[in-house]
């Protein structure tokens, strides 16, 4: 798991949330949840298992996608009650149309400034954002936090400022990027078009 934590810089890969030391300070705004670090399998283990079984082999003794380091990312789990889930723990089973390790992931959603959303820019980053409950408030009051910090209007006025934002988004510090850093990256870029 550190493994992992440490190149997704200490980030969840579906949410931003820290999944590090970070995460240990982290409590739904209703109180309601905590979370942890997670390991989570992009193809989910049950769909491992009928793959196997599909092409007549058996499980535990043939390898499979479950086993895969390619399969597998650091995310935040959602524990308490099912309102509050979102991500990992809301995905359950499910396929994911759009997956974090994607190449131009980030390219498929665009985050709102304003209150903290996001909206898919084609059917299957809309079904993904479904799939995960992305637009959960919590997660968007998070990401807003984290917005009004970074993209302060009375601190980020020029498109210099707009800049080094997008860089430090991009540029790790110690091992960690900064809580939700694709998103306040990806609305800084905005500005910077």
């Amino acid at each position: 798991m550190a493994i992992l934590t440490a190149e997704q810089f200490g980030l969840c890969g579906y949410t931003g949330v820290p999944v590090d030391e970070r995460i240990s300070n982290l409590k739904s705004p209703s109180g309601q949840a905590t979370f942890r670090n997670h390991i989570e399998h992009l193809k989910c283990q049950a769909t491992c298992r009928k793959e196997l079984a599909d092409s007549d082999r058996e499980f535990g003794r043939d390898l499979c996608d479950d086993l895969n380091y390619l399969n597998m990312i650091a995310a935040v789990e959602v524990r308490g009650t099912e309102s509050e889930h979102f991500g990992a723990v809301k995905k359950k089973n499910l396929a994911l149309p759009v997956l974090p390790t994607q190449e131009k992931c980030d390219e498929y959603f665009k985050f709102r400034e304003v209150d903290g959303g996001i909206e898919g820019l084609n059917d299957d980053a809309e079904l993904s954002i479904g799939v995960l409950d992305l637009d959960h408030d919590t997660l968007k009051g998070w990401r807003k936090s984290a917005i009004d910090i970074w993209l302060d209007p009375q601190v980020i006025q020029t498109l210099e400022d707009f800049e080094e934002v997008a860089r430090a988004m991009e540029e790790p510090v110690e091992g960690k990027l900064p809580e939700y850093a694709f998103v306040i990256g990806s609305i800084a870029r905005e500005y910077l078009r």
